[in-house]
């Protein structure tokens, strides 16, 4: 995924850019996103998840009655940053993407 740097220097956040991976611009040119943060024990995650949602938009099998595309990305909990996402994480994903994107 493309990132937006902040300023030139090493250390500048960088920002991703949802419309980069997200399909037709033409269409539905609004990327709309919510950021989720689950408990589970004593673990915390958090979760920004970036979508297109259209009646127009081809129909996503895989979230039922969702016209669009939808990007998660895992944030850090002790640098709020996006950060990769291990094996567990997939598994969390798979619950909280049909939830907040379905209203």
């Amino acid at each position: 995924m493309l990132t937006h740097c902040a300023s030139l220097s090493l250390n500048a956040i960088h920002y991703p850019v949802a419309e980069s991976v997200l399909q037709d611009a033409a269409l539905q040119p609004y990327v709309h996103n919510c950021q989720i943060t689950m408990h589970e024990g004593r673990h915390t995650y958090h979760y920004c998840i970036f979508f297109k949602w259209h009646c127009r938009l081809r129909a996503n099998p895989m979230l039922g009655k969702f016209w669009g595309d939808v990007v998660v990305m895992k944030i850090g909990t002790r640098v709020s940053c996006i950060v990769n996402m291990c094996v567990c994480n997939v598994a969390i994903t798979d619950y909280i993407v049909p939830w907040s994107v379905n209203f």
